[in-house]
């Protein structure tokens, strides 16, 4: 099943979706940050379950400080985020959520953080573009009195609330010691990494390198970024297939690759070999359409779209004032594999679906324009 470009222009449609955002023109597959930064009032109600306030504080602005929009992945976080905060915004706990998007650019969160500051706003969460570009505005954050949470790609400073995320090394180990099992500790393997510098592509390669580094055998012929996304990680798979006449397996740190890897194979008529994945609905097709053909197989950790709510949890218990855990940055991760993918993948719903939702199915199908 190939990545439809059309969905992800749907997907920039209804990105502002439950956020009432206004209908101002933008790029494909990005949120205008006018609109992005509007107070979000119209979700649909849902079951996320955000933590209740002790009512000692409420009534807080708080922001959603995300550093991009470029994989679906975002997309279906910040609905996660959205659904949650309405619900916040019915208890009277939250009078209104702001949210913005740097489009990978540093500067521009920077930025992004330097106006949430000057709105005065009560708490903030964070997912980096740089582990260290941030750390001065997030700790001139912490300064102005400003609650921050870092959550899914996590900066090198402390000045923070709490660290919320499940551990990138253990999604890089995890996809690497299914390969080094499936090859039987010997081979020749190509890498496809996620965005250069981004904490999370550092995170997942650290945690596979570990495992690759114990078996001498287990040779590494290629490597590339494909960002994430279908098309690039198909463009560098092609390129290293026709570097490399020997590949005996695909270590991937993202299921949108791992499915353009999957296709490049096909089209060029190489047997298929064992291949990390992740829990995108995308890959889980392409998984279930060529399970047991050549030596494919694969394994896939859920990167939980949802980590957002529980960030907003610890948040809203710290601007109540209770005490929370600094370092909650290992959270359980599920791992799909052959014998489980049926408990994940959703026929019903697009590629871009993303497993570990805690979206309403009417939000889901709102999200995605399913009827």
């Amino acid at each position: 099943m190939k990545k439809r470009m059309a969905l992800l222009l749907v997907l920039a449609m209804t990105g502002c979706l439950f956020a009432g955002c206004g209908s101002g023109g933008g790029d494909a597959g990005q949120v205008p940050p006018d609109a992005a930064e509007a107070p979000a009032s119209d979700a649909a109600d849902g079951d996320a379950a955000p933590a209740e306030s002790t009512g000692s504080g409420g009534g807080y602005t708080i922001a959603l400080c995300n550093n991009s929009l470029g994989e679906t992945w975002r997309y279906q976080m910040v609905a996660e985020f959205e659904q949650a905060a309405e619900e916040l915004k019915e208890q009277g706990v939250i009078k209104e959520y702001l949210e913005t998007n740097a489009d990978a650019d540093a500067s521009k969160q920077i930025s992004d953080m330097e106006d949430l500051i000057s709105k005065g706003v009560d708490g903030i969460l964070i997912a980096v573009q740089n582990p260290t570009a941030l750390n001065n505005i997030i700790e001139e954050a912490a300064d102005a009195g400003i609650k921050v949470v870092a959550f899914n790609a996590l900066p090198d400073t402390d000045k923070v609330v709490a660290k919320v995320n499940q551990s990138d090394e253990n999604f890089g180990r995890i996809g690497a010691e299914f390969l080094v099992e499936a090859l039987d500790g010997k081979g020749k393997i190509i890498v496809l990494q996620g965005v250069a510098g981004n904490t999370i592509s550092i995170g997942r390669w650290n945690g596979a390198k570990a495992v690759f580094d114990q078996y001498p055998d287990i040779e590494i012929v290629g490597e590339a970024n494909g960002d994430w996304d279908y098309s690039a990680g198909k463009a560098a798979t092609e390129a290293l297939l026709s570097a490399n006449p020997e590949i005996d397996g695909v270590w991937s740190q993202g299921g949108a690759m791992t499915q353009g890897a999957i296709d490049a194979f096909v089209a060029a008529g190489r047997p298929l070999v064992p291949m990390s994945g992740e829990s995108g609905n995308g890959f889980m097709a392409s998984w279930l359409q060529y399970k047991g053909v050549d030596k494919f197989d694969s394994v896939a950790p859920v990167y939980d779209c949802a980590m957002v709510v529980d960030a907003m949890n610890v948040l809203i218990d710290a601007l109540d004032g209770k005490e929370v855990e600094f370092d909650q940055s290992d959270m359980h991760m599920d791992v799909i594999t052959a014998d489980t993918i049926g408990d994940y993948y959703r026929p019903d719903l697009p590629d871009s679906y993303w497993a570990g939702t805690r979206l309403t199915d009417e939000n889901l199908k709102k999200l995605f324009e399913v009827k």
